[in-house]
């Protein structure tokens, strides 16, 4: 069996990723050839200092807006809004693949509907159907039928449940939105053909394909449960294991250890040759919070030594550092973390709280790397930067010492 170095391993998830900048990703076309290779990004609608997959995106992609993602997804029909993970944006080549979770999904919408007093959501579905054939893209709101009840998390209004299960059950797409506000139209006529021809496969084969396509959002995985392996399929352990072995056994993943770690890895062949990569000048990069190399934060603890926690919704007096904190990846090694003014508040790029990693040895040439890292910043969010920025960065440092 293959064994990595720690630093091997490191690397080759920084190569995968471009997070070094090595393969010149750069607009628009860079952001598709991102997607192309991870498949999926998880979507978060909360906007700080840009949404999750816009950050995801600006790390990778040299030059990067947000309005490229809207582009992709809402006009070239490149992606599609769908789940995946979580709720996420990936590859719209891949939509008839997902057909298996879009049943598992939608299954496990009804128990849950009909669990909480919205079964009449189902008597609905042809209407909303009609509706939708006749009205065109049409929102949550637009199609307000039933009464509107408190059920807590999720739709209050029948009509708006049946949407969802709709969309759940791939009747429906999101055809575009305004903010986060999406607005639904028939599948048929939101993707291509060509993206809507089934895919015949039986279970294992669906399994092998779900599993690698799953590895490849990452580039190298360990075999624990984690959320990297979250959702249908994946998540089970036997399941997992089982297309994992088919897979090695085909060559078409390789099993791989990993100097100081006991779980077994896997990983594409084509990140396990980018493991001896040539040095390259480190590049400093800030990440989102759930960004794909960050899906399983056990493993990034045990491969970079980061422990990382996203605390958005855990109560301020319990949180250790902030509310909405990326992380500071400079080559392979992340070196800090910080947490950005709101952007929409601050009129700028306001570092509010920075934090540098134990053992960093704060330089004049990582200064150098953060500054440039903050103006790349800036420009994805066109936006100007705070001028006390590396004074409280640089202050951070001593503070520590």
């Amino acid at each position: 069996m293959l064994t990595l170095t720690n630093r091997q391993a490191r690397e080759a998830l920084v190569r995968w990723h471009n997070l070094d900048g090595a393969d010149g990703f750069r607009g628009i076309d860079g952001a598709r050839a991102v997607m192309d290779r991870l498949g999926t990004i998880q979507f978060d609608p909360l906007n700080v200092a840009g949404r999750n997959p816009d950050l995801v995106l600006q790390a990778r992609v040299r030059g990067y807006r947000p309005d490229y993602l809207r582009k992709l997804l809402y006009e070239e029909r490149h992606l599609v809004d769908g789940f995946d993970k979580e709720m996420c944006v990936y590859t719209a080549r891949d939509f008839p693949g997902f057909a298996p979770v879009r049943a598992m999904r939608s299954a496990d919408g009804r128990r849950w509907m009909e669990g909480r007093g919205q079964g009449e959501a189902f008597d609905m579905l042809d209407d909303i159907l009609e509706i939708i054939k006749e009205r065109g893209p049409s929102s949550l709101s637009d199609i307000p039928i039933g009464e509107s009840r408190d059920f807590g998390w999720g739709p209050r209004r029948p009509s708006g449940a049946a949407i969802e299960y709709l969309f759940a059950a791939g009747r429906l797409c999101v055809a575009d939105k305004a903010g986060t506000q999406r607005r639904f139209d028939l599948t048929e006529r939101v993707l291509p053909a060509d993206c809507l021809a089934p895919v015949e496969r039986d279970r294992q084969a669906f399994e092998d394909w779900y599993v690698k396509r799953r590895l490849g959002c990452v580039g190298l995985l360990w075999d624990k449960r984690g959320g990297a392996w979250q959702g249908y399929v994946v998540g089970d352990d036997s399941a997992r294991k089982a297309a994992l072995k088919r897979l090695s056994d085909r060559g078409e993943i390789i099993p791989c250890r990993v100097e100081g770690q006991r779980a077994k890895f896997y990983a594409l062949p084509q990140v396990v040759r980018a493991a001896d990569g040539a040095n390259r000048r480190p590049a400093c990069r800030f990440l989102a919070p759930l960004d794909n190399l960050m899906w399983d934060r056990d493993m990034i603890q045990a491969l970079f030594g980061f422990r990382y926690r996203w605390e958005v919704y855990t109560p301020v007096v319990k949180r250790e550092y902030g509310y909405y904190v990326l992380p500071v990846l400079y080559g392979s090694r992340f070196v800090a973390r910080f947490e950005p003014e709101p952007v929409g508040k601050a009129g700028c790029v306001r570092v509010k709280a920075w934090w540098w990693e134990d053992g960093v040895r704060v330089s004049a040439t990582l200064l150098a790397a953060v500054e440039a890292a903050l103006n790349r910043f800036a420009r994805f969010l066109g936006v100007e930067i705070d001028a006390g920025n590396m004074d409280r960065i640089v202050s951070a440092a001593r503070t520590r010492a």
